[in-house]
């Protein structure tokens, strides 16, 4: 977990990072050259000793960079093999070593979470980038000539002028993606890269990954998956300080505590009254959220990250495999409808007088609101992707639903200095869930079929037999109602965020919640700021041999 923070034409870098301090305490340092600040906040998890990494300078580039590149080893390896000699075992030096090796294309070779800012001094081309999934964050604010960006939108604040706006988006599914609550401020989309020429000032967004479908042999699927999600572990604990998993209980953190044997867990347990300390604790989950997310999670989320936090530095979590193996109940009424249709197919005009079409009974479930048909734009092209509505749901999700847990995740561990990683959206398992037959996600009532064979076959039942139940609070019952709307809810996150970001009481409070929290970093914040002559670190072409 690292802080990522610039500024072309002006931008004050040093107090960027400082707004951003809880989630990176260890280290920081500013670049400053001709018209541009790049800033780099750390926790160190990868490389304690090593000095010149935050940001990493190296033959006229410039890189500051959030997350982890989980298969640096293997890269480093595969770039000795081609002549490049490196000076510390960290991972951002492999990044930047690609980078010079394979440009845009070392995208196809890295399994990881991340944001990066990647500046050539000498061409004047500065790029940020955003992994598979988005599990790392990066916002960035374009008004005429000026640009910032970080790694929290919160960072802006004071910086420029920031103009509330309504947005469709949150309107309809109750948080921000790509663009935001503040007029200028978007968020780098998944699996995209920014590129900008700060001669010109021209920018330009391009995807580097979408998926394609690959083949399975479904006789050894199960097999195939287990190794994957073995590996994908077992790159997620490589690190030089202590981690934990976060474990519920259920079948995904079942499943990662069997295949791994962690020395510290964390659990939430909603049975208990947390009410005064919910309402004690909302508004630093608000402001340390930077836009609301109407999930009951962001709460659970913040105590296990502050239960963690006395432990580790690293957090395992099982984000992402509801999404890839068909997990959500609200699947199932379109999944029993597939199911009919497929195994009677002559009756399929009498099943249409009941059902509508797959799209429509999926957006009317997703659709926080009544804009149903603005839900059904934003689904049509993943149920134009796959021939079964199962796989088009998850996809759906995993592209429009899954950045506000991945949002909440990162920020609420973000608040106690910790680092979330995820094994199910390692980008092989990814390219796996989404490439399987429905049957081996939803069979009748059952779902995450090929999850459960795992289980089962490591005699692990007890999970199976469980109602599933989300990381929540029992927020509706504390005001003595019985249903789960989320209107009260999500207007008291908006209310609280009103007075925390666009009325600006309470600023100088939330500022506070970081600082007391990120005291190391902010007594580091500015000790070292590098310009093209004074940085450490500095590299020659001659590193390469």
């Amino acid at each position: 977990m690292c802080s990522i923070a610039g500024a072309v034409n002006g931008g004050n870098v040093e107090r960027m990072l400082e707004i951003q301090a809880h989630r990176a305490p260890d280290e920081s340092g500013v670049y400053r050259g001709p018209g541009i600040e790049l800033g780099m906040g750390r926790l160190k998890i990868l490389d304690l000793k090593s000095e010149g990494l935050c940001p990493y300078r190296e033959d006229g580039l410039v890189l500051s960079y959030n997350g982890e590149i989980y298969n640096y080893i293997e890269l480093r390896r595969e770039l000795r093999g081609l002549g490049w000699r490196f000076r510390t075992t960290s991972d951002i030096e492999v990044l930047l070593k690609c980078w010079r090796q394979w440009g845009v294309r070392m995208f196809d070779k890295l399994n990881g979470m991340f944001a990066f800012a990647l500046y050539d001094s000498r061409k004047k081309k500065l790029i940020l980038a955003r992994d598979i999934a988005g599990e790392k964050p990066l916002y960035y604010y374009a008004r005429g000539d000026r640009f910032l960006f970080a790694s929290e939108a919160k960072a802006f604040n004071g910086q420029v002028a920031l103009t509330p706006r309504r947005d469709r988006f949150f309107d309809v599914f109750q948080h921000c993606r790509v663009t935001t609550l503040w007029r200028d401020v978007y968020e780098i989309p998944a699996a995209h890269y920014l590129s900008c020429d700060l001669a010109t000032g021209e920018r330009k967004l391009r995807p580097y990954w979408e998926f394609k479908k690959r083949s399975i042999n479904l006789k050894t699927a199960r097999e195939e998956l287990e190794a994957l999600l073995v590996d994908a572990i077992k790159i997620r604990t490589r690190s030089d300080v202590p981690y934990g998993l976060y474990y519920s209980g259920g079948i995904d953190s079942t499943l990662i505590s069997a295949l791994f044997n962690f020395r510290h867990k964390f659990y939430f347990d909603d049975a208990r009254n947390w009410k005064a300390n919910f309402y004690n604790e909302i508004e630093k989950v608000v402001w340390h959220l930077d836009f609301p997310v109407g999930s009951l999670s962001a709460y659970p989320l913040w105590k296990l990250a502050e239960m963690a936090g006395k432990q580790v530095k690293v957090v395992l979590s099982g984000e992402g495999a509801d999404e890839l193996f068909g997990g959500y109940v609200r699947y199932l009424p379109i999944a029993r409808e597939y199911e009919m249709n497929k195994k009677y197919p002559s009756y399929q005009y009498l099943f249409n007088k009941f059902y509508s079409p797959y799209i429509d009974g999926f957006s009317r479930i997703t659709a926080r609101s009544d804009d149903v048909e603005f839900v059904r734009e934003q689904v049509k092209p993943y149920f134009a992707m796959f021939d079964d509505p199962i796989s088009a749901m998850g996809f759906a999700d995993f592209k429009l639903v899954m950045p506000s847990l991945l949002q909440m995740g990162d920020r609420m561990a973000g608040a106690f200095g910790i680092e979330n990683r995820c094994p199910f959206l390692d980008r092989r398992v990814i390219e796996f869930g989404f490439s399987l037959p429905p049957e081996l996600k939803i069979n009748g009532l059952d779902q995450k079929v090929i999850l459960r064979n795992i289980l089962l076959r490591r005699g692990l039942a007890a999970p199976l037999r469980f109602e599933k139940s989300g990381l929540s609070i029992r927020f509706n019952k504390w005001l003595g109602r019985k249903d789960w709307d989320r209107g009260v809810y999500v207007s008291l996150l908006k209310d609280k965020w009103d007075k925390i970001y666009r009325q600006r009481r309470g600023w100088a409070g939330a500022i506070s919640w970081s600082a007391q929290r990120s005291s190391r970093s902010i007594s580091r914040i500015g000790q070292r700021a590098m310009t093209p002559r004074s940085a450490p670190g500095r590299a020659s072409r001659r590193d390469r041999t």
